[in-house]
């Protein structure tokens, strides 16, 4: 009567079951680091562009003075009375120019901030169905066991 109610657990079973465990877990491990290694890159990847935005940023400033690098040229202070003549037209001409390179940057700005939200939203959805993955595997692998245990229980009841 004891034997029926207490199920044959061999010393095989408990061995592929920690080494199953054990498999199981360094492949999780090896996928943690891969996703974490793509998530990785993604997030240098923004900010890589907003590296980007911040140059375009600075160099759409309006311009007043030469470049320090031109007052080593010989003569140039023969210009400089002109400079304010020519930096005013300069400003002119490409004020429209400059105006929708301005809405541009902020136009990338707010699709950069867009993606970096999406994909918080991205990674959040992905650990919550690992989770219920993880969560339905115990689940199956636990009914296996019972079935498996009920089976052998009908089997010996039969014998009787």
């Amino acid at each position: 009567m004891l034997e029926i109610n207490i199920p044959n657990i061999g010393i095989q079973k408990i061995k592929q079951k920690i080494i199953l465990e054990i498999n199981s877990i360094e492949k999780q491990k090896k996928i943690d680091y891969e996703r974490n290694l793509i998530w990785h890159n993604i997030e240098e990847q923004i900010k890589y562009f907003q590296g980007f935005i911040k140059t375009a940023k600075s160099r759409s400033n309006i311009r007043n003075s030469l470049p320090n690098s031109w007052t080593k040229i010989p003569l140039i202070f023969l210009l400089k009375p002109f400079t304010f003549i020519f930096f005013k037209i300069l400003n002119f001409l490409f004020k429209d120019q400059r105006e929708v390179n301005l809405n541009i940057l902020h136009a990338l700005e707010e699709s950069v901030k867009v993606n970096q939200m999406l994909l918080q939203e991205i990674k959040s959805i992905k650990e919550n169905t690992e989770e219920d993955l993880i969560t339905s595997q115990f689940n199956d692998s636990d009914l296996k066991e019972k079935y498996q245990y009920l089976l052998e229980k009908i089997n010996c009841l039969e014998e009787k």
